[in-house]
């Protein structure tokens, strides 16, 4: 233990030894009695006998010994300094839609952690747990919002500060399916605020992270492949917040995405979307995947994505990696372009496989987990290189916790009442002289007299 502003301890430790000094320096005023007149005193030899005074009132002494060093205690502001260890852990926990399993989340985060280390639990927000954090991670729920992992570092910064003094290092860990969706244009700088390496533990991505939309509005012919496979997936089709356009988009569907929170698919049925280009070289590819819903079919690929094109995120991808759908932020929504040819002969179309395919990419903006992860290049610069965020390396904090100083104040308050009750039972340490009245001579020593 060892204190914020030890001057006001000394100041108490001195009005102790104050309180201590005064007590035995003043004396009781012995109790005056009537002498007789010097002339009856007989002659005789005198005998002076010294006695030692006897200190009296200790527990009152006590009493005020004590609220003087407990009152200088609580202003010092104690804090207790615990047993530093090696490394203590920041545990990010990522409990959004992102996440296939949360019992993988729940399983590395309890393994990694333990007394005295912090668990953030985020999601579109971020809260920290210091108590039973063992127990908190295997209480972790999964939610429905998007994931940012720029809150969750700024957590982590401020718990570093806190949790500093009880160990040598920190060592951050990101427990996450780490989409591109989470990271904004603020987390590496916020990042680079950590002094150290961090840890990556990369769990399963979700697949089918939102319930499918109420409905899709597919504008297209009575025979398309998109409306025939729409209506045998069971998706109605109705007016709602996702359009499929299968011809040429209009300017006035452009602007319906821009207007509101609404996804305007541009999948045409000859040709390609705005954006990709022909390519020298027609090939055939064996699978696509949105989200978690592959077709395993022989498709001829026409179009390649333009290199100028800066799309916001891939919502599809090749058996190859190459982007079959990608998506542009517009205002509030968003376009997706769809380079998917839909062969019109065959049974395609009337697979289950391809109707789970015309949902992910029917769903709204960024709704369609398993979208494109951080690279090897971004994961590195995530986590960093050199050694663990050394304890001085990291900022004490601005405010530090002083929980023993209510007690402190309400020990002193109980001591005051207590000298308070106990100077009153003490006898007064002044008596002042009281002057009695002669006691009349015995009738039988008169004549003596």
């Amino acid at each position: 233990m060892t204190f914020l502003a030890p001057l006001f301890f000394y100041i108490g430790l001195g009005v102790a030894v104050g309180a201590v000094a005064l007590h035995f320096i003043v004396t009781r005023q012995p109790t005056s009695s009537p002498l007789p007149t010097v002339r009856f005193v007989p002659t005789s030899a005198v005998r002076v006998t010294t006695v030692a005074p006897i200190p009296e009132d200790l527990l009152l002494l006590l009493v005020r010994v004590l609220a003087a060093l407990v009152i200088g205690a609580a202003f010092a502001r104690p804090i207790l300094i615990p047993r530093r260890r090696a490394v203590a852990r920041i545990v990010l926990a990522d409990v959004s839609r992102g996440s296939a399993r949360i019992q993988e989340v729940r399983d590395s985060a309890r393994s990694l952690l333990g007394a005295g280390d912090a668990l953030v639990v985020y999601d579109s927000g971020a809260h920290v747990v210091r108590k039973d954090v063992v127990g908190a991670a295997a209480a972790l729920t999964q939610t429905e919002h998007k994931g940012r992992l720029s809150p969750a570092l700024i957590a982590a910064l401020r718990t570093a500060s806190d949790i500093r003094t009880g160990a040598d290092s920190v060592e951050l860990v990101i427990v996450s399916p780490l989409p591109v969706a989470e990271v904004d244009g603020a987390t590496l700088a916020i990042r680079a605020l950590w002094p150290g390496r961090a840890r990556i533990v990369r769990v399963a991505a979700r697949g089918d992270s939102l319930a499918p939309p109420p409905g899709l509005a597919v504008r297209g012919g009575a025979d398309d492949g998109v409306a025939l496979a729409a209506s045998a997936a069971g998706i109605p089709a109705s007016d709602s917040a996702v359009r499929i356009v299968r011809g040429l988009a209009s300017a006035a569907d452009s602007a319906w995405a821009a207007g509101g929170r609404r996804t305007l698919v541009r999948w045409p049925a000859v040709g390609a979307p705005p954006g990709w280009r022909v390519r020298a070289h027609s090939d055939t590819a064996t699978a696509v995947i949105a989200g978690d819903a592959p077709v395993v079919y022989p498709m001829e690929r026409r179009w390649a994505l333009d290199t100028a094109a800066h799309p916001t995120r891939v919502s599809a991808r090749w058996v190859d990696g190459q982007p079959a759908a990608v998506e542009y932020a517009v205002g509030p929504g968003c376009i997706r372009d769809v380079a998917i040819p839909v062969p019109t002969y065959g049974d395609l179309v009337l697979r289950p496989a391809f109707g789970r395919l015309v949902r992910a990419l029917g769903a709204p903006c960024e709704t369609i987990a398993g979208g494109r992860a951080l690279g090897a290049e971004e994961t590195a610069a995530l986590a960093g290189a050199g050694p663990l965020a050394a304890r001085d390396a990291i900022r004490a904090p601005d405010v530090l916790a002083t929980p023993l100083v209510p007690w402190l104040i309400a020990a002193a308050l109980g001591l005051v009442l207590l000298e308070l009750f106990v100077r009153r039972g003490a006898a007064p340490l002044w008596s002042e002289p009281v002057d009695e009245p002669a006691t009349p001579p015995h009738p039988s020593t008169r004549g003596a007299a």
